[in-house]
């Protein structure tokens, strides 16, 4: 029982030279996504809430120490509306299978019809349209 045995579950080191050989290759041909793409439509998401959470904590320490009640609750109300704002800017994502009924028109809460880091934007961008053709089944049959 020194642990040198091989058993029916553990890898010989060939095969294990060979899986991590084919999953480079896979890698290789299918790198999936830039950095930058990465970057802008997923991990600033990220960093985004966090700036909020500081930004709007700082609102009410601030507020907080004028002893204002008011202020604070009509700063964290006009910030909140803004940071919203600027998610929906940045990282909206229209549903795909909902065809819209009349042309994009911008609203209170709607300031852009996709948001610009998302794959929409880069769909758009290519020239392909970010709803669905009509053709083919409806995905709605299968459920």
């Amino acid at each position: 029982m020194d642990g040198q045995g091989s058993t029916g579950d553990e890898l010989t080191e060939q095969e294990l030279e060979d899986r991590v050989a084919a999953e480079k290759a896979r890698a290789l041909q299918e790198p999936g996504p830039s950095w930058r793409t990465w970057m802008l439509q997923s991990a600033l998401r990220w960093y985004y809430m966090l700036g909020v959470l500081v930004a709007d904590v700082q609102i009410v320490v601030t507020w907080f120490e004028l002893s204002s009640v008011v202020g604070m609750v009509v700063s964290l109300a006009v910030a909140t509306y803004l940071e919203f704002l600027l998610y929906r800017y940045l990282w909206y994502r229209p549903r795909s299978d909902a065809r819209p009924s009349r042309p994009f028109r911008r609203t209170w809460l709607k300031p852009a019809e996709y948001g610009r880091w998302t794959p929409e934007a880069d769909l758009v961008q290519a020239g392909v349209s970010i709803y669905r053709s009509e053709e083919g089944p409806s995905p709605k049959e299968f459920l």
